[in-house]
C-alpha cells in the first residue's frame, strides 16, 4: 500500500482494491477543496491534530465524517489484511473485511475522547479490530442457528437495532416486540442451547396470538388490532430474518459506494455490452441535459435564497461554511454568545431549506418525506461548502 504523505491527501483520498490487492487512491475533489480552505485558515500542519479537529466537529460539518474516513483507510487496509491471515476463511475475502472495517467507523466518531491522551487513529485501531471480531462472531452464531434459535437467543436491545435498522418506527416497533417477548414466553424447547431449534406448530403460534391479544391493551401504549396466529408467525418470523440480515449482512464488493459522493455504486460502471445501442447513448444524453438544466435551476434558487437573508446570517454563513470556523471561534469573532451563532446559522439554514423545498415542490412536483428531507438537508450543507 503506497503511504500517503501530504496533508490533503491523507483526508482526502479512498483506497481502491482489486483482486484482494492495494490498487491506488482516488480523490474526492469536495474533501481536496475542503482541506486546501482548512489548511488555509489553520497553522496547524500535525496529522492526528487535524483529525482531532476534524472529529469534534463531526456531527456540525457535514464533510467531517468523509474526512475522517477518508484518515483511517491505511487502519481499516491492515486490519482486513491482519484479519484474513488469522482466520483464512473462505467466506470473506480482504475486501470484505475492509468494507466491514469502513462501515464500522462512525462507531470510532461516538466513543473517542480527545482529552484521555490517545491519538485518534490508535484508537480507531483498537475499536474497529475488536469491532471487526465482534461482528464475525455474531454471524458465525447466525449462520449455524435455525430462525427459532435466533430469536432466542438475541437481546431486547439488539432487536431494538434490527428494528431501527430496517426503518420500524412506533407504534409498530412496540408491537413487533411485544410479540416476539410473547413468543419467548410461550415457545420453550427442552434444550433451549439447541443451535437447531424447530418452529412452533400451530397449536403454540395460536396460544402465542391470545396471550399478544389479551395482554396488549395492557402493555402497549397503542395497542393496534387483534392480530390472528398467522398474523404473529408473519411479524415473528419478518424478526427472525431482519436479524440475521442484521447480524449477517451479504457483502458485495460491487455494491460498495464510490468515493465521489453522489455518483452512484462501482457496479454502476458495469455495463452489459450486448444491449447497447445508439437509442441508448441518446437516452442518457437526454438525461444528462435535463439534469443539467436542473442543476443550473437550482444553484439560482439557492444563490438567490442565500443574497435575501440578512446581512448579519449572510456573514455568519460565509465565515461558517467558506472559512470553516466553528462556532466558538465565530463566538469569539463576533462577540456573540455561542447560543446565539448556533440559533442564527440554524435560522439560514431553514430560509434556504424552505427555498430549496419549495423549488423541489413546484418544478419536480414531490413532497419530500422525512428520510429524503434528511439527505436533502446534507445536500444544501454541502453546496454551502463547495459555493465557497
Amino acid at each position: 500500500m503506497r503511504p500517503r504523505d501530504r496533508l490533503v491527501e491523507l483526508f482526502s483520498t479512498f483506497a481502491l482494491l482489486e483482486d484482494d490487492r492495494f490498487c491506488h487512491w482516488i480523490d474526492d475533489p469536495r474533501l481536496q477543496r475542503s482541506m486546501q480552505r482548512q489548511l488555509a485558515h489553520t497553522p496547524e500542519q500535525q496529522a492526528d491534530r487535524l483529525a482531532i479537529y476534524w472529529h469534534r466537529r463531526h456531527t456540525e460539518h457535514p464533510l467531517a465524517p468523509a474526512h475522517l474516513t477518508a484518515y483511517l483507510q491505511e487502519v481499516c487496509f491492515w486490519i482486513a489484511k491482519e484479519m484474513t491471515q488469522r482466520l483464512q476463511s473462505p467466506q470473506y475475502t480482504l475486501a470484505d473485511y475492509f468494507q466491514i472495517a469502513n462501515s464500522e467507523i462512525p462507531k470510532v466518531f461516538k466513543s473517542f475522547a480527545p482529552d484521555r491522551g490517545s491519538s485518534f487513529k490508535t484508537y480507531a485501531k483498537l475499536i474497529l479490530t475488536n469491532t471487526l471480531k465482534d461482528l464475525l462472531r455474531q454471524r458465525q452464531a447466525a449462520d449455524v442457528c435455525s430462525d427459532w434459535s435466533l430469536l432466542r437467543k438475541v437481546s431486547k436491545k439488539r432487536i431494538g437495532e434490527v428494528l431501527l435498522n430496517r426503518g420500524v418506527v412506533e407504534p409498530e416497533a412496540a408491537q413487533y416486540q411485544f410479540a416476539l417477548f410473547c413468543f419467548k414466553t410461550l415457545y420453550i424447547p427442552p434444550d433451549s442451547n439447541s443451535q437447531k431449534l424447530p418452529p412452533p406448530d400451530p397449536r403454540l403460534w395460536s396460544e402465542i396470538a391470545e396471550l399478544y391479544n389479551t395482554k396488549r391493551q395492557d402493555q402497549l401504549v397503542t395497542p393496534g388490532a387483534v392480530l390472528t396466529a398467522t398474523q404473529i408467525e408473519v411479524r415473528v418470523t419478518k424478526l427472525a430474518q431482519w436479524t440475521r440480515s442484521y447480524l449477517y449482512p451479504s457483502i458485495d464488493s460491487l455494491n460498495r459506494s464510490k468515493p465521489e459522493p453522489g455518483t452512484g455504486e462501482i457496479q454502476d460502471d458495469l455495463t452489459d455490452t450486448a444491449n447497447e445501442s445508439l437509442l441508448d447513448a441518446a437516452i442518457e444524453r437526454e438525461e444528462i441535459d435535463r439534469r443539467t438544466t436542473q442543476q443550473s435551476a437550482l444553484n439560482s434558487t439557492l444563490t438567490q435564497a442565500l443574497d435575501r437573508l440578512k446581512p448579519e446570517l449572510q456573514e455568519i454563513m460565509q465565515l461558517f461554511y467558506r472559512d470553516g470556523l466553528s462556532q466558538q471561534e465565530l463566538s469569539s469573532r463576533l462577540q456573540l454568545s455561542q447560543p446565539t451563532i448556533s440559533r442564527r446559522i440554524k435560522q439560514a439554514e431553514a430560509q434556504l431549506l424552505a427555498a430549496l423545498l419549495a423549488w423541489i415542490e413546484s418544478q419536480l412536483h414531490k413532497i419530500p418525506d422525512p428520510n429524503e428531507l434528511k439527505s436533502i438537508s446534507a445536500t444544501l450543507k454541502e453546496w454551502l461548502i463547495d459555493r465557497a
